[in-house]
C-alpha cells in the first residue's frame, strides 16, 4: 500500500415550470447494469446500481449504537429509503455518505446493496469538514483524557494564530476549550504506528473524547452560541481539510477516518427510493437484480413519483 501523509490532506413529459415531475428521465444510453436518471437539460446524471456488498467500502468509522438502531429499523420497515452515495475507485465503491447504512446491511447479511454512484468531479462533489462540539463534562477532565491518548501531543497554540494562519503543517486538528485555551493536536515523533501514524492517532483522539462525553457535528464556531446549545460544553475541535483523493486512497486500502469529520457536498442526491430489501436478499444473479432496479425506477417515473428540486431543500423528518 502506498503511504498517505497528513500533508496530502491540504422519454417522459416535457418539463414545464410548474411541473416538478418531469425534469428527470431514464438515460437512453446508460451502461449495462446501471440505472441512469438524466436531467433533461444535461445538468445531472444520477446513477443507481445494485452491487455486491463486499465491493462497497466505508471511508469513515461508524457508531455501534447507530448501527444497531438502524438495523432494527431496516428489519421493521423492510426497505432501503436512501441509498448510500459512493464513488467507484480502484474496483471498490467507496461510500461518501452512508457508512451506517452499509454497516447495518452488512450485519444483516444482505449480499447486494443499492448505491448511488457519483463522478468525482468539482461540479459533482465537494469535500469540507465538520467541527466537533464536545460536551458533557469539564475542560480539565477532557484534557486529562486527551493527554492519555497514545501518540498524541497537545501543544499550546493561540486561537488568533489558528484563525489567521490555520493549522501548522502535519497537524491533526485544533482544540479550543470553553476556558479559551487553544491547542494543536499533533502525532508524537516517537509513535510506533508506522507510515500512517497520523491516522491511527487521529482515530484514537476522536474515539477518546467520544467515550468521555457527547459529540455533535457542527458548522458553528461561535463558542457562546455553542455553549447555549450544548450543556457543559468543553471544547470545539477543528480538523484539516482532507482531499477527495486522500479519502479514496485510504478507503480503497481498508483505512478509515473517524466518523463525522468529512462533509461531502453532493448535488443531486437520490432520496426516498424506498426499495424493498426482500429483493436484495433473494438468491438470484446480480444481473437480474440490476434489471429489476431499472424497471423499479422506470415504474416510479411512469407513476409520476419522481420529483426533482433545483433549489435547496430542508427535510424535517431525518
Amino acid at each position: 500500500m502506498r503511504s498517505t501523509s497528513i500533508t496530502d490532506l491540504s422519454n417522459q413529459n416535457k418539463h414545464q415550470p410548474d411541473e416538478p415531475y418531469a425534469a428527470l428521465h431514464l438515460g437512453g444510453e446508460h451502461p449495462a447494469g446501471v440505472t441512469l436518471l438524466s436531467h433533461e437539460e444535461g445538468r445531472y446524471h444520477l446513477a443507481l446500481q445494485v452491487v455486491p456488498v463486499e465491493q462497497v467500502v466505508p471511508h469513515e468509522h461508524y457508531h455501534g449504537r447507530r448501527v444497531a438502531e438502524l438495523s432494527a429499523r431496516l428489519l421493521a420497515e423492510g426497505k432501503l429509503i436512501n441509498p448510500p452515495i459512493t464513488a467507484f475507485y480502484q474496483g471498490k465503491y467507496v461510500v461518501l455518505d452512508g457508512a451506517t447504512r452499509l454497516t447495518a446491511l452488512r450485519h444483516l447479511g444482505y449480499p447486494h446493496l443499492i448505491v448511488q454512484v457519483v463522478a468525482i468531479e468539482p461540479q459533482q462533489v465537494e469535500l469540507s469538514t465538520w467541527h466537533h462540539a464536545v460536551h458533557g463534562g469539564d475542560v480539565a477532565g477532557l484534557l486529562k483524557v486527551l493527554r492519555g491518548v497514545e501518540g498524541l501531543k497537545l501543544r499550546a497554540y493561540a486561537r488568533e494564530i489558528f484563525l489567521n494562519e490555520g493549522l501548522p503543517s502535519g497537524a491533526l486538528g485544533y482544540l479550543f476549550t470553553a476556558d479559551h485555551e487553544g491547542f494543536v493536536l499533533e502525532a508524537g515523533a516517537n509513535s510506533v504506528d508506522g507510515d500512517d501514524q497520523w491516522l491511527r492517532v487521529l482515530n484514537r483522539v476522536v474515539a477518546a473524547y467520544g467515550e468521555w462525553g457527547d459529540v455533535e457535528r457542527t458548522l458553528v464556531t461561535d463558542m457562546e452560541l455553542l455553549a447555549s446549545q450544548f450543556a457543559r460544553l468543553a471544547a470545539l475541535v477543528s480538523f484539516p481539510r482532507f482531499t477527495i483523493q486522500t479519502i479514496l486512497e485510504l478507503a480503497a486500502h481498508g483505512r478509515t477516518v473517524p466518523a463525522g469529520i468529512t462533509r461531502f457536498i453532493i448535488p443531486g442526491r437520490i432520496l426516498r427510493l424506498n426499495a424493498p430489501l426482500a429483493k436484495l436478499a433473494e438468491d438470484e444473479p446480480l444481473a437480474l437484480k440490476r434489471q429489476w432496479l431499472d424497471e423499479f425506477v422506470h415504474a416510479k417515473l411512469l407513476a409520476r413519483q419522481v420529483r426533482f428540486y433545483e433549489e435547496p431543500v430542508v427535510l424535517l423528518d431525518e
